[in-house]
Parts: C-alpha cells; sequence; structure tokens
C-alpha cells in the first residue's frame, strides 16, 4: 500500500486536481510494473452515504482515489500468501489522497459523506473470465478489527455479506496473481 497526497487547487469556481501522472507519481514510488501490459482501464462507483462496498481482491493492482467532493473510509485487507496475510490497512481518502493497492489485497470502503464517486484506476481489463481469480473476505470478521463507521446503519450489498471470514480465506498465491 502507498499513500499519496494529492494537490487540490480551488477558488470561488470550485476545484481542480490533477489526479494522475506517471511521470510525477513513479518518482514518489508508484510502481513501474503498474504500466508493464499496457492495460489501463477507469472505473468510477456512485454511492451515498453509509453505501459499504468489499472486501474484494482482483487480480490486478489498482490506484483509488476520490474524484468529487465526497470522502470515504477505505479499509484493505491483504489476502497474499505470505506473513502480511490478514494485515489491515485503513485510512481515511478524500480529493487530496490517492492510494495504490497491490494486486492481491482486497479493496473496501464506507462512505462518510452525502456521496462520493470512487475512482479506480487498475491495469487489465475487466472479463468475467477473471472472476475465479478474486477472493474476498467478509468485512464485519471481527478478527480483522475494521473499524468502520456506524456499520449497524451500513447499506451493504447481500454478495459482500455473505463473503468468508479470513479463516476461510485461502491465501493468493503468486501463481493465482
Amino acid at each position: 500500500m502507498i499513500e499519496f497526497d494529492i494537490p487540490v487547487h480551488g477558488d470561488n469556481r470550485g476545484w481542480f486536481k490533477e489526479n494522475f501522472q506517471k511521470e510525477k507519481m513513479v518518482p514518489l514510488g508508484f510502481p513501474e510494473s503498474f504500466f508493464a501490459e499496457g492495460k489501463l482501464q477507469n472505473n468510477v462507483s456512485f454511492s451515498h452515504k453509509n453505501v459499504l462496498r468489499g472486501l474484494h481482491a482482483e487480480p490486478w493492482d489498482k490506484y483509488i482515489s476520490v474524484a468529487d467532493e465526497g470522502k470515504v473510509l477505505g479499509s484493505w485487507v491483504d489476502l497474499r500468501e505470505g506473513d502480511s496475510f490478514g494485515h489491515v490497512y485503513q485510512t481515511v481518502i478524500d480529493a487530496s489522497k490517492g492510494i495504490f493497492v497491490p494486486r492481491g489485497v482486497a479493496n473496501g470502503f464506507q462512505v462518510l459523506s452525502d456521496k462520493v464517486a470512487y475512482s479506480y484506476l487498475v491495469n487489465d481489463y475487466w472479463a468475467l473470465e477473471l472472476k475465479p481469480k478474486y477472493a474476498f473476505v467478509n468485512y464485519a470478521d471481527p478478527t480483522l478489527g475494521i473499524k468502520w463507521e456506524n456499520l449497524e446503519a451500513a447499506e451493504v450489498s447481500e454478495a459482500d455479506k455473505n463473503h468468508p471470514l479470513l479463516k476461510d480465506v485461502k491465501p493468493l498465491s503468486k501463481e493465482d496473481l
């Protein structure tokens, strides 16, 4: 996980940010390998207050950011094989933060603002045949110790509610990724 500060420039008309520029981000630690396959896809999910999405690990790296004035509590769980398996990282993300999430680390977030546009820049194209390579862990697993905001009020999909506990997740090997 790598956290980046993104300058946000505002005036009476609103605000602007340069969300990502390879030439600036790589010297700050963004992995050059992100671009190795030559595939990039940008996805944006739109959610309202208390929506909780996750925790999903896909077979690609992600650069996460907020594309509007919203704010989320981002939470990530390492599902890769090794000593870091089960490690949790949390931080609040708004327009001034960007997060690099390596493949095999489960991504999730809870919306803290009235609404949010949550952007995912990924280094592979989504395809249904990749779905068997995904891994999931239950957002409410007490062994993770994730400190969600007002979990009782969270709006969560049925699929996310039924993800396995960490103890039942098979760690992702390098071959899986």
